[in-house]
């Protein structure tokens, strides 16, 4: 009788053991609580961008609201921030990146050099302060989801071989977050 007493209250004291390892590993590991998926809110502008050895891209859509099936139009600025002079492509390869309202990221590929040769053809010679303006159109025809969808631009730009053209910027550069409403597509009557 004193064993079988002796064992209830051994396993007991083991099940408040375990329990207590339990909650104390889940607060240790964090998983008390998931974070939630980011899912964007805000339409326009979310940041400034980031800078790349002198080069900041800012992306701005033509529209804030676009209908679904239609392309979303932006403007993407290529600027100098640095203190010098530097070729850049005159239409550097761009892609875009983006969340849609469920929080899903995809993107739009383009194919990646590592170098090239650049012409003064291909090229301008960007002075500090001054920007190229591209366009950019990313066709939301795929996409299945209404409301806020968050765009970012890239560029990137191969390493030049022309020994004439020098510096030469190359690199990848990342632009803003940028939110654009879309809407039910409406047909005019």
């Amino acid at each position: 009788m004193i064993f079988r007493a002796a064992g209830k209250m051994k396993n007991s004291v083991n099940k408040i053991f375990r329990r207590a390892g339990l909650v104390g590993i889940l607060w240790l590991a964090g998983c008390a609580s998931l974070p939630e998926e980011y899912r964007p809110q805000t339409v326009g502008p979310l940041d400034d961008g980031q800078t790349n050895n002198g080069v900041i891209i800012q992306l701005v859509a033509r529209n804030r609201t676009t209908q679904l099936g239609q392309p979303v139009v932006f403007q993407v600025v290529v600027r100098n921030i640095s203190n010098h002079a530097f070729w850049i492509p005159h239409k550097p390869p761009q892609g875009f990146f983006w969340t849609f309202p469920d929080g899903r990221h995809d993107c739009y590929f383009f194919d990646r050099e590592q170098v090239r040769y650049f012409s003064k053809n291909d090229c301008v010679l960007l002075q500090p302060g001054h920007e190229i303006a591209l366009t950019g159109l990313v066709d939301t025809a795929a996409f299945s989801q209404l409301g806020i969808t968050e765009f970012r631009a890239e560029i990137d730009v191969a390493r030049n071989t022309n020994p004439e053209l020098t510096p030469c910027w190359s690199g990848r550069a990342f632009s803003n977050s940028f939110g654009v409403q879309l809407v039910p597509y409406q047909t005019s009557r």
